[in-house]
């Protein structure tokens, strides 16, 4: 993506506050022209003092304007007078540009924030959209990145371009008019600078734009690290591995700082470049100028002074444009970055379905489903069908594609081949909310928000459901009670990932939330083999509660809580190789048989001729 193409885009997220954007470039010119005018007032004051006459000698709009501003305050014959009414009339000038500089930097401020809060706003809008493929194939440590500090450097792109380009710009403009006003001749000769910045600058700014890039990578893969060792700390101190974790940080913030480095001895080269090619041409003005004040006399002696006062002003500003392509090569970064994430198809953009009120009548069929995730081949042809109330439990060694298969009901993901049909219809045909309304979901690895007790069991509902509802939910899943013992009860707040709670009660607010919930359809990957006996006795009588007159698809990991299972599918390689009930697999002494044996310690034995 060319860099040019960033600035219609951010305008999309400028327009709302265009009159910021307005007051601040107004601003900014008035403060330009009144130190402009400051720096020409020199003039008559220099005159004054050299006992000159006040104004140039020379005609010229410069003259005609002095003479209109101040000609009536100026006194040849009185020439302290004429100096105090110079001075007072540059200190007023002075005084009011500096109000001007307040203003248009208090909305520069207000809108670099402001669009940098609208932009962070829309990332992380558009991030909850997209399809769970984003995030299966993206780290969450270069997702934060992104939404954190991308955003925040691409901010850059608003204050270098609005705030410090508009201003710096409208400072050169203005010098530009008083120097052509002053003399032509030394201003052409003055002009002579820009061209040359532009072609020295370029290869500092190719290297600058694929450095920062790489840069907001290695950021990415910074806060990665970072953000695995401290989710997953327990597991790092259990194996006593904090010292290879702290190596896989320090590298990584080694590699980020190095990058950094690297960057900023191409960037601030800029300055030096620009200020050793500006004095150089300050030299050459103040030679030319100077045999235009003592030889053909085409110049006064005040003038070319403030000429020269003018040119070193115009350094400040000219150093600052110079620099603004190398310090905008790191935004440009950024933005580029921000843009693939807002340019990737949201889940509503990809869904072709149009039917918005589905209802569950009869049956849920797998027809011939295949799914490859990455070209590699995850399910293969798997054909079954659930009728309303049936419990399907999947079982099957780890990666044999039990989790992907209930993930394709409420489309997760896309079958590669075959379908998915709710009473006859293809999945494809509803729309991805309608169809996951009626789906429930009570996952292994329970979700739980730092937010209360009641926030977390009526999630994303909170004012849909009434108190007395939560309740009900909650004592329907045994966790009535606990929650009751908690400091503030219903309004306690959980903590981080709900540290306040142990295992088999964030399980029970997960399942008190799907009853709550009441969803037809149920995907249940069964979460008990990790509690004491005690908290799986009370998880077990709170499921079997969840599962009545649902139907239910269950990842079984303790094949004792399907025994009463409608049909049993075990998969072996994303393949469907037995399907029966309990007592008939064990019958086969299949597959089936061999999982069971393995849990409860039975031997095969052989089958009877």
């Amino acid at each position: 993506m060319r860099a040019t193409t960033f600035y219609p885009r951010l305008l999309r997220f400028l327009r709302p506050h265009r009159w910021r954007m307005a007051g601040t470039i107004g601003f900014s010119l008035i403060a330009s022209a009144l130190d402009g005018y400051a720096f020409a007032l020199l003039i008559p004051f220099l005159n004054a003092l050299f006992q000159q006459a006040p104004l140039p000698v020379r005609s010229g709009w410069l003259k005609d304007f002095l003479n209109w501003t101040i000609g009536a305050l100026l006194d040849p014959a009185q020439p302290m007078v004429s100096l105090r009414n110079v001075l007072l009339i540059i200190l007023v000038a002075i005084a009011v540009k500096n109000l001007f500089v307040w203003l248009a930097g208090s909305l520069g401020a207000q809108l670099q924030e402001l669009v940098t809060r609208d932009l962070r706003d829309a990332l992380y809008t558009h991030l909850l959209a997209l399809p769970i493929r984003f995030f299966t194939s993206t780290k969450v440590g270069q997702i934060l990145s992104r939404v954190l500090a991308d955003t925040e450097q691409t901010k850059s792109l608003v204050t270098e371009i609005v705030t410090r380009g508009v201003t710096a710009g409208s400072q050169v403009v203005i010098a530009l008019a008083l120097m052509f006003g002053i003399s032509w001749k030394l201003t052409l000769i003055s002009l002579i600078v820009a061209p040359l910045l532009t072609l020295v600058l370029q290869p500092l700014l190719r290297r600058l734009r694929h450095g920062y890039r790489v840069l907001r990578n290695d950021h990415g893969e910074m806060m990665s690290v970072m953000q695995e060792s401290i989710t997953g700390v327990r597991l790092v101190k259990s194996y006593g591995a904090e010292e290879y974790e702290d190596r896989r940080f320090l590298g990584a913030s080694d590699k980020y700082s190095g990058g950094l480095v690297r960057m900023a001895r191409i960037a601030v080269l800029a300055q030096p470049i620009t200020e050793v090619l500006g004095m150089v041409i300050v030299a050459v003005l103040m030679w030319v100028g100077a045999r235009e004040v003592l030889f053909t006399q085409t110049l006064q002696a005040s003038e070319f002074l403030v000429f020269v006062a003018v040119v070193m002003r115009l350094l400040q500003p000219m150093k600052q444009l110079s620099q603004l392509p190398a310090v905008a090569q790191n935004s440009f970064a950024s933005a580029e970055r921000i843009f693939q994430v807002l340019d990737h198809p949201t889940e509503r953009a990809l869904d072709k379905g149009t039917i918005t009120t589905p209802a569950f009548r009869e049956r849920i069929a797998f027809e011939h489903v295949s799914f490859a995730y990455d070209d590699e081949a995850v399910l293969s042809d798997i054909s079954f069908i659930a009728k309303k109330g049936d419990v399907i439990a999947l079982v099957g060694a780890s990666g044999a594609g039990k989790s992907t298969l209930v993930d394709l009901i409420p489309r997760f993901y896309e079958p590669a081949s075959g379908r998915i049909t709710l009473d006859g219809v293809d999945t494809k045909q509803i729309t991805v909310p309608a169809l996951r309304a009626l789906t429930g979901i009570v996952s292994q690895e329970t979700v739980i928000f730092n937010d209360t007790v009641r926030a977390n069991i009526a999630y994303g509902r909170a004012g849909v459901y009434t108190d007395a509802q939560v309740e009900a939910a909650a004592r329907a899943a045994n966790a009535h009670e606990f929650i009751c013992e908690l400091p503030a009860g219903y309004d306690t707040i959980l903590g981080e990932r709900g540290a306040r709670l142990s295992g088999g009660q964030r399980q029970r607010i997960a399942i008190a939330r799907a009853l709550l919930l009441d969803p037809p359809i149920l995907i249940l990957d069964e979460a008990t083999s990790a509690l004491d006996t005690e908290s799986e006795r009370l998880v077990q009588e709170a499921i079997d509660r969840l599962l009545a007159g649902r139907t239910v698809f269950v990842i079984a990991h303790r094949l004792s809580t399907i025994q009463h299972a409608s049909e049993i599918l075990v998969l072996d390689r994303g393949r469907v190789i037995e399907r029966g009930s309990h007592d008939d697999l064990l019958a086969r002494r299949g597959a089936y048989f061999r999982l069971h044996a393995l849990q409860f310690g039975e031997r095969e034995r052989p089958v009877p001729a």
